[in-house]
């Protein structure tokens, strides 16, 4: 795993992970330095152990005033128990939903968590976080987080995308084949999109620009600068139309083993 800086006072702790035939799939989880530092997710389950010597590259687990969870899936929790040890003064910010799911993996620290909802803010020092529901989701207890201060959206797995190979800034040469990604990912990820109402989800992506952030910083994307929001969420706009995408089957398993056993 990589760190890499985004602005003076935000990070990313990036991974990628091989989907066949698709490429990669970024994840992503971010440190916010402040009076109050701030986790916003904390990896992939298997990869804990690196997640953690990349999160100590940038500060002390035990400097950690809170750590919020966007949801509870195990590309966003996975260090999740080691940190609740390792950052004995962090509080758990998550949602009604989000502590019951939790609940599956392990016993939630009831004193130790906050409880902040979509359309809820949370003051941490210096900074105040709004929360948001975002246009696109797979767990119902998703919230994006807008940081009033450095206006960097982190918005969890909405505006996710496979990408052929994976960086930690979203090019300009490469932003087609991303958005085409984002089709792909976001349409398995929330199939629900094919049944949308065309009037609430115009209203859920019209809140993304009016926020008009500085950098949209997804969990699952390479970061993208301010000026390429819009046209990333145009091509968002597109989703319910374009329906539920083709799922590769066992002839495309078959294949990327075949693939595999090539390879090695």
């Amino acid at each position: 795993m990589q760190t890499f800086r985004v602005t003076d006072d935000v990070y990313a702790i990036a991974g990628a992970e091989p989907v066949p035939g698709k490429g990669f799939l970024p994840v992503r989880a971010y440190v916010v330095l402040d009076r109050q530092p701030v986790l916003i997710d904390m990896g992939v389950v298997r990869r804990a152990p690196a997640f953690l010597e990349a999160l100590e590259g940038i500060l002390d687990p035990a400097d950690l005033a809170w750590m919020i969870l966007t949801h509870p899936d195990l590309d966003h929790a996975g260090a999740l128990p080691t940190l609740l040890d390792r950052a004995p003064k962090a509080r758990l910010v998550l949602n009604f939903i989000s502590t019951g799911k939790l609940s599956a993996s392990l016993v939630p620290p009831l004193p130790r968590i906050t409880w902040v909802n979509a359309g809820e803010s949370l003051a941490a020092g210096d900074r105040v976080y709004h929360f948001l529901r975002p246009p696109m989701y797979d767990c119902p207890s998703t919230v994006m987080v807008f940081d009033g201060r450095s206006r960097a959206l982190f918005s969890s797995d909405a505006f996710g995308a496979f990408v052929p190979q994976d960086a930690p800034f979203l090019a300009e040469d490469a932003a087609e084949a991303a958005h085409e990604g984002m089709s792909d990912f976001c349409r398995a990820n929330s199939p629900w999109l094919a049944d949308v109402g065309p009037e609430s989800y115009a209203r859920s992506l019209r809140a993304v620009t009016d926020l008009e952030p500085a950098w949209l910083l997804s969990g699952h994307l390479p970061a993208v600068p301010g000026a390429g929001v819009r046209r990333l969420v145009e091509r968002a706009s597109l989703f319910p139309v374009e329906g539920r995408p083709h799922l590769p089957g066992q002839q495309a398993l078959d294949a990327a083993l075949a693939a595999m056993g090539r390879a090695a």
